[in-house]
């Protein structure tokens, strides 16, 4: 599995292989079971996750007891709950595999360890930063401008496999609708 990581990384970086073997071999593969915990709310969050196989998502749970999925991660994808990752500081969200998958994992020690030695993983660092930003900052404005139809167009249009792949529950807590809405929603197009 962690020849999928070097050449995620080769294909994103033009790093020395060197550098590339040297970040690979601080990961630890991980194989977690459908619904299985990866990170529980109020612990705090101690690596990021390489999904090679399967599909992870982080979710919190809101005011009215529902579960609200604010990423996804499919396979060649960084998930972690970035906030308590960065901070060391207990998260209030859940990362939870939604199918069977195969991870790689790095421990936040190791991570900030090799971005103070590296330069492929100081840029990983900030790639994944800007990644987080953008995704936040569209998520956010995508619910402040658009429909839930508008919402599901887009994610049809750009992630597909999304739909495809997982649940209507676990789609329609990440748009942020019913999933009885969803499936109106599917219907239509």
């Amino acid at each position: 599995m962690t020849e999928q990581l070097s050449m995620y990384l080769q294909n994103l970086f033009q790093a020395p292989p060197h550098e590339i073997d040297t970040f690979v071999s601080a990961f630890k593969c991980r194989e977690a079971k459908k619904n299985e915990l990866l990170v529980l709310k109020d612990e705090v969050c101690r690596h990021t996750f390489f999904v090679c196989q399967g599909s992870v998502r982080a979710y919190f749970i809101t005011d009215e007891g529902q579960k609200a999925t604010r990423y996804i991660a499919l396979e060649n994808q960084f998930i972690t709950t970035i906030h308590s990752f960065i901070s060391q500081a207990p998260t209030n969200e859940y990362i939870q595999a939604v199918e069977n998958s195969v991870l790689l994992s790095i421990s936040y020690t190791d991570f900030k360890k090799l971005v103070a030695e590296t330069t492929l993983a100081k840029n990983l660092y900030i790639k994944q930063l800007e990644v987080a930003y953008v995704t936040n900052h569209w998520r956010l404005e995508s619910f402040l401008k658009m429909t839930a139809g508008q919402r599901y167009g887009f994610l049809l249009k750009t992630n597909p496999a999304i739909i495809q792949r997982l649940s209507n529950r676990i789609v329609a807590s990440y748009l942020g609708i019913t999933q009885e809405s969803l499936s109106r929603l599917k219907g239509k197009k």
